[in-house]
């Protein structure tokens, strides 16, 4: 009768022990966070895909040279122009109206010589900094005047958008803005960037040299690889179009296989802007004289439609 409670009390103190002592192996055992989240951040990051339903519209100008004789006044009547846009009535051939622009976006050469003052008038002009004047978002990007006197005007468009490259979405629509021209840093920036996106989403690229044409040589764009391996890197992406300035000219051409929009200028006397509308089947871009309110030509395109989702 004794031997059983000794038993029994040695069985409860080796359990007791054992446990604790296990207790204490799972406390010094770390956590093994390294392997777990480093697995993780090797992961193909989630694609975004194309949903269906897109209708944008917004408008390309290009060209401000603030510093230039009399821009100021020619911006305030792009400016006023870009505001009074919705509800005016799409050339005759396409019908209906302009939609309320989703933005401006500005491929370029904002100044004259990329001085300081320069760009202050740019800033007060298009009221990114002081009293709001444009009604709609502004996605301005550098051009090859504005790097002039150094890098300040590229530093300012920076800050304001979170790098010298940068991308958004309207709907369905991804637009990225390229600066200058994509430089190797760029290129880096929109391969990462389309990796992100499923092949079939939309793209329209924005950059201020050109492709091909005028002014599309002598200059460090043009004498590289740069364009060469641009082309590389849209091969079987959904580019839809790519606009850009330098000419100060109205025009389109296609560009290995891509479609190329010049917008026109504020500086000397293309004064137009590329109004354009996406949807999931047409693209459309109407150039409007901003002085006077008169289209002076457009341009429809055919697009595929998003696949059905379940």
């Amino acid at each position: 009768m004794t031997s059983l409670p000794r038993a029994v009390l040695a069985c409860v103190l080796a359990c007791a022990a054992a446990t604790g002592c296990r207790r204490d192996r799972a406390r010094a055992t770390p956590t093994p966070t390294g392997d777990v989240s480093g697995a993780q951040a090797s992961s193909p990051p989630p694609r975004r895909v194309r949903r269906g339903g897109s209708d944008v519209t917004f408008v390309v100008g290009s060209d401000t040279h603030f510093g230039f004789g009399g821009m100021e006044e020619q911006n305030r009547a792009l400016i006023d122009r870009v505001n009074r846009l919705e509800g005016t009535a799409w050339p005759a051939r396409l019908g209906g109206h302009v939609a309320k622009p989703r933005g401006l976006v500005l491929t370029g050469d904002l100044t004259e010589w990329g001085r300081t003052e320069e760009w202050a008038r740019f800033e007060a002009i298009y009221g990114t900094r002081g009293p709001k004047t444009l009604t709609v978002p502004l996605f301005e990007m550098v051009g090859n005047h504005d790097k002039v006197s150094g890098p300040w005007v590229t530093d300012q468009v920076a800050a304001r958008h979170g790098g010298r490259f940068y991308a958004w979405d309207w709907d369905d629509l991804h637009l990225v803005s390229l600066g200058e021209a994509p430089d190797d840093e760029g290129l880096a920036f929109l391969k990462k960037d389309l990796d992100t996106l499923a092949p079939d989403v939309p793209v329209i690229l924005f950059f201020h040299l050109a492709l091909a044409g005028p002014w599309s040589q002598d200059n460090w764009f043009a004498d590289g690889t740069f364009k060469a391996r641009l082309g590389d890197l849209l091969e079987n992406r959904n580019v839809i179009g790519i606009f850009h300035g330098h000419h100060h000219a109205r025009g389109h051409y296609t560009w290995q296989s891509k479609r190329v929009f010049k917008p026109g200028a504020v500086k000397h006397d293309a004064h137009t802007v590329a109004v354009v509308r996406v949807t999931d089947t047409r693209l459309v871009v109407g150039w409007l004289d901003f002085d006077h309110g008169d289209w002076a030509d457009s341009r429809t395109y055919e697009l595929t439609a998003p696949a059905a989702r379940r």
